[in-house]
């Protein structure tokens, strides 16, 4: 065995030993909320328990904070209130709600006496609020969602629920880069393994006979079975 080969073995082992031991338990809870989506049926709730699991709260909403005093109507060109102005009306929905998550809308609608209100969306793990604020009386109905633990561990998985719809990450950009480690880490921990296994003397036809057929069932798999 050359010093190269030796050295290759050495860096080998030593980095699939201990990128296993740091990523274990991501590795592990990708692994099981993999299983929960697969099986969404058996984990994640119907709309008659999510309508259980909604809380209400209803009250004026303090305009102290906003600029002059009060809530932004439509722009007559726009139909939109500006960048300033909607920040304001969010950070005092957080403090008067203890609202959490990212903006996912914000917008103007009409009541059915033709008045406007303006509708905000926050998504997070696991659950959403909307709150509908009256602009002339402040008066604000806020909608808790909570969607439970089992909805909370799957959006971890996903990280954004509607990548393809450019919907808001639930869990933001940091925990989206959680997950793009975890991806590099699992192709590590893979090479390396495969590093090790090709040092091994006893690996000849059977190793390369495992891999192969591995790999055949996968792919007969989705061939001849997904629709």
């Amino acid at each position: 065995m050359s010093r190269f080969h030796r050295w290759l073995l050495k860096t080998a082992r030593t980095i699939h030993v201990y990128l296993t031991l740091f990523g274990l338990t991501l590795i592990l809870f990708f692994a099981v909320t993999g299983f929960m989506l697969n099986h969404t049926e058996w984990f994640l709730p119907d709309d008659a328990k999510l309508e259980k699991q909604t809380r209400k709260e209803s009250r004026e909403l303090p305009r102290d904070k906003l600029p002059g005093g009060k809530l932004p109507a439509p722009n007559p060109e726009t139909g939109e209130a500006t960048g300033d102005e909607k920040l304001a009306v969010v950070e005092a929905l957080r403090k008067e709600f203890d609202i959490r998550g990212e903006m996912s809308s914000f917008g103007f609608v009409k009541d059915d006496n033709d008045k406007y209100q303006i509708k905000v969306e926050f998504k997070r793990a696991g659950g959403e609020t909307t709150a509908t604020i009256d602009v002339e009386s402040a008066k604000t109905d806020v909608a808790f969602v909570y969607q439970g633990w089992a909805m909370v561990m799957t959006d971890l998985h996903r990280g954004n629920r509607g990548n393809l719809s450019n919907e808001v990450k639930r869990t933001g950009r940091v925990w989206s880069f959680v997950i793009d480690a975890t991806c590099f880490v699992m192709l590590i921990i893979s090479a390396t393994g495969l590093v090790m296994w090709w040092s091994l003397k006893s690996r000849g036809k059977w190793g390369a006979a495992l891999f192969l057929l591995g790999t055949a069932v996968s792919v007969a798999a989705y061939y001849w079975f997904v629709p």
